[in-house]
């Protein structure tokens, strides 16, 4: 069943992968800036960090097309129950 709670809540855990991406840091490669070991792992960690920012970014966003998702189911259950009971009278 689909409701404006059920998209609020999985829109907080939207936000709070999000927040745990971009939170996460890659820890500094250590060794010597001229060993290739050294270099790559950096440029690993450069790669990890970029495609953190684009699932975080992708997190946001679906969690914001939720929220904009329950105000509409809101809006349409409520002018539904409007409808109904004033086209229904007992």
């Amino acid at each position: 069943m689909v409701d404006a709670e059920g998209l609020h809540t999985h829109s907080a855990v939207c936000d709070a992968a999000s927040a745990a991406l971009t939170a996460a840091q890659a820890p500094t490669a250590t060794g010597a800036v001229h060993q290739a070991t050294t270099a790559a792992v950096t440029r690993g960690n450069a790669l990890v960090q970029t495609a953190a920012a684009t699932l975080a970014g992708r997190a946001t966003s679906t969690g914001d097309k939720l929220r904009a998702a329950a105000g509409n189911y809101t809006t349409t259950d409520g002018g539904s129950a409007q409808a109904i009971s004033t086209t229904v009278q007992v």
